[in-house]
């Protein structure tokens, strides 16, 4: 028994042995690999950032050291760390090192690799290569059945940058997984204007989520002179395209889409009429506070609740306006007046006027408390009534309020 005692107790350590021998050998590679790296790392960097400002004609041609694996690797790392950095002619010339140095070919031959990871590192690093011959693969790489595979060659098509690209990527915007064509929009957005005649042009083609994910990278590239062009989607058969067209029209904020968006607030579905409020709000339009008055009340809360907004966002003129309506005959108007009312300050304004001497501002102050009362919006006129600071308005609310009166 002591003997098999014995005999556990010395496999026991000798596996504890082993294993903290395996961990100190890993440990010591692990620093011997990171000094080599920061050895060379610092010979090596100044010759490449000399070359990216235009200093050396040739990157091969200018280095004092050898080309082992190790050292291409440090290399490697170098101008892909820089790649991701710097921009304009710098970029250029270190794109066009990584081709010359023959690492692109590595890329483009990993980006068939059975391994997902690293075809999908490849696809990373051909983006950062800047290597237009990578197009096509990298085109063929968005069908790749792992998702992480996808996005980074999105993602490189989107550094690549131009037409070609931008067409590659809309593509996609035709497929049914709803998380790639939020991502490739995203892509699209950073891609900048140069994309838009790609999407105006296919958008007939595309699917419904597509059709949604391209307004909304119109709306975030807001570009110029494309306001006719969406003005013409308000006549979509779609719902949710008018309502994203609406929006689009908004973020552009173009004065030509302002009568259009009018017309939009009689759209026969709410979300239309809720987001043609809201981008009139966005744009300042002014011609449109009769009609975003009428919106108040609508059915919908949210038409109702982004037409107040708009108003509100106007500034004295949709106050005015706002103001006007409290005593409007539908009670779901003045309950969105009162509260913009009171969000916008104008309420507690109002009411530090009451104290003074008689004219045209106590008067204002004085008609907007009976007409809150009229309409039975109370509630926070009594709150001042008993909490103002100054008592002579507390004094001047208690003469105004009907002491019957429920708060509303």
């Amino acid at each position: 028994m002591v003997e098999l005692v014995t005999y556990g107790i010395l496999v026991v350590g000798g596996v504890f042995l082993v294993l903290t021998t395996w961990i100190v050998i890993n440990k010591a590679r692990r620093e011997s690999i990171e000094s080599f790296r920061r050895e060379h790392r610092l010979v090596l960097e100044p010759q490449v950032l000399a070359y990216a400002h235009g200093k050396n004609g040739s990157l091969a041609g200018s280095l004092e050291i050898g080309f082992d694996a190790r050292e291409r690797s440090v290399l490697e790392m170098i101008l892909l760390d820089h790649a991701r950095l710097v921009r304009g002619i710098e970029r250029g010339r270190l794109a066009r090192a990584l081709d010359e140095l023959g690492f692109v070919d590595g890329y483009l031959e990993s980006l068939e690799d059975s391994s997902w990871w690293r075809r999908a590192e490849a696809a990373e690093k051909l983006g950062l290569s800047g290597a237009q011959r990578a197009l096509l693969p990298l085109a063929r790489a968005l069908d790749d059945p792992v998702a992480e595979v996808r996005m980074r060659a999105a993602n490189a098509l989107g550094r690549l940058g131009g037409k070609a690209s931008a067409r590659q990527l809309i593509r996609v915007l035709g497929q049914p997984s709803r998380w790639s064509v939020i991502r490739v929009a995203d892509i699209l957005s950073r891609m900048g204007p140069h994309v838009v005649d790609e999407l105006t042009h296919v958008f007939p083609e595309l699917s419904l989520p597509g059709k949604l994910a391209a307004l909304d990278v119109l709306a975030r590239i807001r570009p110029l002179g494309s306001a006719r062009w969406l003005i013409g989607r308000l006549a979509d058969p779609q719902r949710d395209v008018r309502a994203r067209s609406c929006k689009a029209l908004g973020s552009l904020g173009d004065p030509v889409a302002g009568p259009a968006l009018i017309e939009a607030l009689g759209d026969t579905e709410w979300p239309v009429r809720s987001m043609a409020a809201k981008a009139l709000g966005r744009m300042g339009h002014g011609a449109a506070i009769p009609a975003l008055c009428r919106a108040l009340r609508d059915p919908q809360w949210w038409v109702r609740s982004n037409a107040a907004d708009a108003l509100k966002a106007m500034g004295p003129r949709g106050a005015e306006s706002l103001e006007r309506m409290v005593e409007d005959e539908d009670r779901y108007a003045r309950h969105q007046v009162v509260l913009k009312l009171q969000e916008m300050g104008v309420v507690d304004q109002r009411i530090k006027d009451l104290v003074r001497p008689p004219g045209d501002r106590r008067a204002a102050a004085e008609s907007l408390v009976l007409r809150m009362v009229a309409a039975g919006r109370t509630a926070r006129l009594r709150a001042l009534a008993t909490g103002h600071a100054d008592w002579r308005v507390r004094r001047a609310l208690h003469v105004l309020l009907p002491p019957e009166s429920g708060a509303a």
